[in-house]
């Protein structure tokens, strides 16, 4: 038996061309541009809060910094070292200039960088700072003295400056407000009304405000 397969010739096959039109290109190309559009704006949002949080973020730390310095000076302040034969007077550890703006002044006994053992005079306080380009703000100072005549009260017209600059180093800026209250004063015992606990308020913004 003989089979017979039929064979089409090329002029009858159904030739047909894929492919797309200008209009669908150029549908194509709209609905591109705006999800690309869409994808960049999106991004952009994302990264500027993305920048805030980072500086927020630092703009905190900068704060810890500064507080966990100055609970460390007020954690020491009155201290007397059994080698210092000066009285440490009830008036002395802890005295706040003023309350709002903060200005506090601590003093401790401590020795120095030699080993020689002094009283030392811890000043913390705001002053503005105005530089040559940018924003006038506020900043917080940390003045370390040492007290020239330890027998006498110690306070900032009777010490010399022993580390630092003049006028003390600056450990926070963009401060909006600082203020200081003293806690808990001691009711009776050789440091009488003295303050046991200190609380701060500190409030920082950033270069944007």
């Amino acid at each position: 038996m003989t089979h017979t397969l039929p064979i089409n010739s090329g002029s009858m096959c159904d030739r047909r061309q894929v492919g797309y039109t200008l209009v669908e290109l150029l549908v194509a190309l709209a609905v591109s541009s705006i999800v690309i559009a869409g994808t960049y704006a999106g991004y952009a949002v994302f990264a500027r809060q993305q920048q805030l949080l980072q500086t927020q973020t630092e703009y905190d730390r900068q704060a810890m910094r500064a507080i966990d310095l100055m609970g460390s000076d007020l954690r020491l302040a009155g201290f007397k070292d059994y080698l210092n034969t000066n009285a440490m007077s009830a008036m002395q550890p802890i005295k706040i200039i003023s309350s709002s703006p903060g200005d506090l002044v601590l003093v401790f006994d401590d020795y120095d960088s030699v080993g020689n053992l002094y009283r030392a005079l811890i000043h913390y306080y705001l002053q503005p700072f105005n530089p040559s380009t940018g924003n006038i703000r506020n900043r917080l100072f940390r003045e370390w003295k040492k007290c020239d005549n330890p027998s006498t009260l110690c306070t900032l017209a009777n010490s010399s400056l022993l580390y630092g600059a003049v006028g003390g180093e600056p450990v926070l800026d963009w401060v909006i407000s600082f203020s200081v209250q003293g806690l808990h004063p001691k009711a009776y015992g050789s440091f009488a009304t003295q303050f046991q606990s200190v609380k701060v308020d500190l409030t920082v913004g950033n270069s944007r405000v």
